[in-house]
């Protein structure tokens, strides 16, 4: 018979023990199967903390005095999208005024064209002088060119009114008020914040090492470990910075929790378990593939040589004990020999 069969005797985070027996083996040696020692790994916790997927800072772009603040800390923002808004008399009266010059040129220009065209005619008749048409005509020119300015003027006046709005994006929420109805506030000053809640950030910082243990999660396995109450909820790298810190010469990566969360805020503890290998360079063997005896222990390799070993521990599996051990020269991927069936 060909082909191969494969047991797992214990998976550990992204690692499992395999056992690997091959046709071949069992038939020259049924009583002594073969397995692949695995990378012995241990668990480091990291802990972090929720935040908001973006904060944005909200300042005053022109001086003036707050007539009105909708919104408190913890609010969140409805579809007018106005945080505050100063006072506009002023503004509001020069708009006026402006209008009401535009009414006055509109007027002005449309005697100056019926007059324009008036003599035009009596010009062809040689009724009147050219001169008086060149200028009625210059005049024309003139108060179409102021009206134009007050055009120009209207939008400025319309602009500063727009900016004595400060806005804040729909739907995200109130982190930060620093201002009042009746204060003066100048432009450029830092009145509020806001943030978006829609979805929650846990920033890590991660020696290259755990970078190489977090990217080797799959897509599904990923989460993080919610506190108060605790739960299990699922995540994905949201980004990575690609810059180094020199000073902690660790990498800045942001997880982004993909299952609903309640509350929605920031503050939240949540822990990321990384499994990484053992510095020691230890492995994980079942327990049948370790003889003992008088306090010393060993295994024996693929090619029937003994290899005395140091143990370092155990833990369980589903397919029964396994055993943490190390010795000079013993790697992960090495097969042993199965003594006996635990």
């Amino acid at each position: 018979m060909t082909g191969m069969l494969f047991k797992a005797l214990a998976p550990v985070g992204p690692w499992a023990v395999a056992v690997l027996l091959t046709a071949s083996d069992v038939a020259a040696e049924p009583s002594a199967p073969l397995v692949t020692a695995a990378p012995a790994v241990r668990e480091v916790v990291l802990s972090g903390f929720t935040r908001a997927r973006a904060d944005l800072p909200l300042t005053a772009e022109t001086a003036g005095r707050v007539e009105a603040v909708p919104y408190d800390i913890g609010d969140t923002v409805g579809p007018d999208g106005g945080f505050a808004r100063l006072d506009a008399t002023f503004i509001e009266l020069e708009l006026t005024e402006v209008k009401i010059q535009k009414e006055q040129l509109q007027a002005r220009i449309a005697h100056d064209q019926r007059e324009v065209k008036r003599h035009t005619e009596l010009a062809r008749r040689n009724n009147t002088p050219v001169s008086r048409l060149d200028t009625l005509r210059q005049a024309l020119r003139d108060n179409r060119y102021e009206l134009q300015a007050l055009e120009v003027r209207q939008q400025v006046l319309q602009e500063r009114l727009r900016r004595t709005r400060i806005p804040a994006p729909v739907g995200w929420r109130i982190t930060d008020r620093s201002l009042e109805p009746g204060q003066w506030v100048q432009a450029g000053e830092r009145v509020g914040a806001a943030a978006d809640f829609s979805a929650l950030i846990v920033p890590f910082a991660l020696t290259p090492e755990q970078y190489r243990a977090l990217v080797a999660f799959g897509s599904d396995d990923l989460s993080l470990r919610l506190q108060g109450p605790e739960r299990d909820l699922a995540a994905a790298i949201y980004r990575t910075n690609p810059g180094f810190d020199p000073v902690t010469r660790k990498i800045a990566v942001d997880l982004v929790i993909c299952d609903p969360v309640e509350p929605l805020r920031g503050g939240l503890r949540a822990q990321l378990g990384l499994y990484l290998p053992e510095r020691s360079g230890a492995v994980l063997l079942p327990a049948g593939v370790v003889e003992s005896g008088y306090e010393e222990f060993w295994v024996i390799r693929e090619d029937g040589q003994r290899l005395r070993v140091m143990l370092l521990g155990s833990e369980p599996g589903p397919a029964g004990e396994q055993l943490r051990v190390a010795a000079p020269g013993l790697e992960p991927g090495q097969r042993f020999r199965l003594l006996r069936k635990d």
